[in-house]
Parts: structure tokens; C-alpha cells; sequence
């Protein structure tokens, strides 16, 4: 990639990490943070889907797909990678329990800060990772700026309001300053052919595969309450981008293992958006024949 091109990335990247995590707690209470505890055995599945099942998962596929390693450890950052900051929105577009899912939130985002410097170098076999600037780079453009953002809320709710249209707009921008400068350098050398051909029908089938795995373990896992269901679904199958583009940021240089993560947040916009329109339509069926709740 051309030197400009990637110091617009490099910085998107880092704008769209603080905006992300700063729009999310501009937009929490501690109503909305407590509100996993209540559900004991949910939480203990929440967790253990997006912690364990979801990083086995993805060895899973690989044993079964063999990818090339830079592919590889794109698709394995992605599977640590908790805590999308985009779930408790997608929840309130269904009309699910968007409390519920703001509080899975940041709680899935604490733990992967401190998760995947641990974790990562037993799945990336062969890849140094660095655990200190990892957990530092996470602490420092994830924690603190959530931290932050959650003490605006706390103390001064209507300054939180004022700012978060602002901050999410920031973010959402960013995030196309990350993928252009990809996308140029993509259509514009030799590193096409190559990304092509490495990607090929077999990468693409594992981002898929991935994505959809991980929104079925989630909802398959969420219980028999519908809403319950939708908030797990979406939060093992929409995974914490911001997480994983520190990590790439931090530790590699491949640029295949960052167009794997982009690949995969692509496809999960897009199956997430056809997901939750299904759901949609369901939960407004659902809604005007009078049944909510449980499964029959």
C-alpha cells in the first residue's frame, strides 16, 4: 500500500476504535450495566459461547478449510473478538431487549481487552504477539475512552446527548477511511491477483461459514425466551471489529490478515442486516397476534 494511503488507514483505524467505544458510552446507564446479572444462566452462555465456543469454533473450520496463515490468523482475531459496539443498536432495530444487550456489551468488551492478549498466541501458532502493547494499545483506545464517555453519561446526561450524534457520526465515517484506502490499493497493484487468488471460494466460504455459525450458536444457545435469543444470536455473530483492527494494528504487517478481518465485517454487515430483517418482521408478527415471551 502507498505510504499516504496507509497513514489514512492507520488513523481511521484509531479515530474509529475511540469514536466507537466513546458512542457507546455516551449511551449507557447503570440500569442498562446491570442488567446481564440478573440473568445468571444467560450470562454464564453468553459468555462461554463467545469465549469458547465461538475460538473453537473458528479452529473448527479451519481444520476442516485450510486457509492461508495470514487469512488464517484474520479469521482466529476475529473469533476473540467480543463485544461489537453495534449490537445494541441492531437489537433496537428488531425491537428486542435492547437493555439487555447494551449491559452484554460492555461487559463482552472488559473481557476482551484482557482476553485476547492471553489467548491469541495459543491459537496463532507460529505468530509472536505482543501480550503488554496489545493489552496497553486495548486499555488505552478501548477502556479508557468508554470510561470516559460512561462518567459524561453519569454526570452530565444532557451533554451525553449533545455529543453522541456527533461521535457516532465520526465513527461511522471512519470506518470507510479504513476500507478505501484497502479497497484502492486492492483494484489498483498486483496485490489483487494475489489477494484474490488467496481468498478465493475458499476464503470466502469460511467468512460465511463463520459468520453464520456464530449467529446460529448464539441463537440456538439463547434459551427459550425469543428476545433473550436475539441478543445472544447477534452478539456471537456480530463480533468486536475495533478489538480485532488494534491487534492487527499492533502486532502485523501481512495485509492479508487485515483484509480477512475487513472481509469478515463486510459479510457480517450484510447477513446481520438480512438477519435482523427477518427477525423484524417476525417480532412485528409476533407483536400483533399478542404473543411475546417464551417459545411454544
Amino acid at each position: 500500500m502507498q505510504p499516504v494511503l496507509t497513514t489514512i488507514a492507520d488513523l481511521a483505524i484509531w479515530i474509529f476504535v475511540i469514536t466507537s467505544m466513546a458512542a457507546m458510552g455516551l449511551q449507557l446507564t447503570g440500569r442498562e450495566i446491570l442488567a446481564p446479572l440478573k440473568k445468571k444462566w444467560l450470562l454464564s452462555v453468553s459468555i462461554a459461547a463467545n469465549f469458547f465456543i465461538i475460538p473453537l469454533f473458528a479452529l473448527f473450520i479451519l481444520r476442516i478449510i485450510p486457509l492461508n496463515p495470514g487469512l488464517a490468523t484474520g479469521l482466529l482475531i476475529v473469533a476473540t473478538a467480543a463485544g461489537a459496539s453495534s449490537l445494541p443498536k441492531a437489537i433496537e432495530v428488531i425491537g428486542g431487549n435492547t437493555a439487555f444487550a447494551i449491559g452484554l456489551t460492555i461487559l463482552f468488551v472488559l473481557i476482551t481487552i484482557f482476553y485476547m492478549p492471553l489467548v491469541l498466541p495459543l491459537l496463532v501458532g507460529g505468530v509472536f504477539v505482543d501480550q503488554s502493547a496489545t493489552a496497553f494499545y486495548l486499555v488505552v483506545f478501548m477502556l479508557l475512552p468508554l470510561m470516559i464517555s460512561m462518567l459524561v453519561r453519569a454526570r452530565r446526561p444532557d451533554v451525553a446527548e449533545r455529543l453522541y450524534p456527533s461521535v457516532d457520526r465520526v465513527s461511522n465515517i471512519a470506518i470507510f477511511f479504513i476500507l478505501i484506502p484497502y479497497l484502492i490499493t486492492l483494484l489498483s497493484s498486483d496485490f489483487s491477483a494475489r489477494a484474490g487468488a488467496e481468498l478465493g471460494a475458499e476464503g470466502v466460504l469460511v467468512a460465511v461459514l463463520f459468520i453464520l455459525g456464530a449467529f446460529a450458536i448464539g441463537y440456538i444457545l439463547g434459551g427459550p425466551d425469543i428476545r433473550d435469543r436475539e441478543v445472544l444470536a447477534f452478539g456471537t455473530g456480530f463480533r468486536n471489529i475495533s478489538a480485532a483492527l488494534i491487534v492487527v494494528s499492533v502486532n502485523y504487517t501481512d495485509p492479508k490478515v487485515i483484509f480477512m478481518v475487513l472481509v469478515i465485517a463486510i459479510f457480517g454487515i450484510i447477513f446481520m442486516m438480512v438477519l435482523g430483517g427477518i427477525l423484524y418482521r417476525k417480532n412485528k408478527r409476533l407483536v400483533h397476534g399478542g404473543k411475546t415471551g417464551e417459545l411454544g
